[in-house]
């Protein structure tokens, strides 16, 4: 199966919520494991950490369109 990439702007939702999430950035943990950054889409208070694996698991999350309409 091909490795979905994760990059800054691109949105996600839960498998079982209407939130959408933005990656504002890309890091690694102190054990070099990569994560992202989420801002929730209309509420920039509201952020959280999430692996880029458990990102590119889509019985996790799924990748939405990005907000110009383009694909990611």
């Amino acid at each position: 199966m091909a490795r979905r990439e994760v990059t800054p702007g691109q949105r996600f939702q839960t498998a079982d919520s209407v939130a959408v999430w933005e990656v504002r950035e890309l890091t690694r943990d102190s054990a070099g494991v990569p994560h992202a950054r989420l801002v929730r889409v209309g509420d920039p208070t509201a952020t959280k950490m999430i692996s880029v694996s458990a990102l590119r698991d889509p019985r996790l999350y799924r990748s939405l369109p990005s907000p110009s309409g383009e694909p990611d």
